[in-house]
This record gives structure tokens, sequence and C-alpha cells, in this order.
């Protein structure tokens, strides 16, 4: 698990030509889970909004055997977590920008600011938003392997 996404690996033929996909806790809507059955697997999907088509779905999927419930069950609260943090940030830094667009308009009303200054200041301002920071957690905390897939998380 990442900062804002977790990583999973889809596991190959024999460990190779093994497929990784980000998926960024922002587009997260739903983590559902199937507990495993007698004979079959239970499997936890991450639901991303577009999970109508099959392989997206199957994307999306992370398949745990009975004696890893336990340990699919505590990476649910970890992603459902995470999920309610990041959008809560986004919240909170919208709010942030948002004043402080409105005290550099300020200080350009008051002629403090040229015109170049707030139109500098507002385009950082904008550009400070837009940008994504990739940023590793410091720690692992779980690394789980479930049937053919990997997670470090």
């Amino acid at each position: 698990m990442y900062q804002n996404s977790i990583e999973m690996i889809h596991g190959g033929f024999l460990g190779k030509f093994n497929k990784i996909k980000l998926v960024q806790y922002k587009n997260i809507v739903n983590v559902s889970v199937k507990e495993p059955g007698f004979a079959s697997n239970g499997y936890m999907i991450l639901d991303c909004g577009k999970n109508d088509l099959k392989s997206e779905r199957l994307e999306n999927t992370i398949e745990f055997s009975k004696q890893e419930r336990e340990m699919a069950m505590e990476l649910k609260e970890l992603i459902e977590e995470k999920v309610v943090e990041v959008k809560n940030q986004r919240v909170d830094s919208a709010v942030d920008n948002f004043e402080k667009l409105k005290k550099i308009k300020e200080l350009y009303d008051l002629d403090i600011l040229s015109e170049d200054e707030y139109l500098d200041q507002k385009e950082r301002l904008l550009e400070k938003t837009n940008l994504y920071v990739k940023e590793c957690l410091t720690s692992p905390m779980i690394h789980f392997i479930g049937g053919v897939d990997t997670f470090f998380i």
C-alpha cells in the first residue's frame, strides 16, 4: 500500500508475466467481499465504478483462502480507511486552497500585490493543487500473498 494507492500484482504463468496494476484510493467507490466457501476461495473486489466490464472486475479482485480470511478482512479495513482518509484530504485541501486564493485576491484588490505577483501566486497555488505526489509509507505493514495474487502493503 502506498499513501494514495494500492499496488496489485496478478501472478502470471509460473510466476512470470506478472501483471501490475496501481489502484488509486480516490477512485475506489466500494470494497466488497465474498467469503470463502467449503471448496472455494473468497475474493475482495475494489469497485472503481467501472466494474461493469468483466475484465475490469477481474483486475480489481483479490483472491484469498480460508486461512487468509482474517488477513483479507484486515486488508479490507485498511483500504476502506485509506479511501476515507484520501477523500477527506482532498476536501480539506480544496478548502485550504480556496481560502488562500481569497487572501491573495484580497491583497491584489488592496494594491498590496501587483497584477503580475497576483497572477504568479494564483498560478503556483493552482499548480500545487493539481500535483500528485506518490509517497510510500515508511514501513510495510503487511505482505499479503493470496491465491495467485501478491499484494504489498
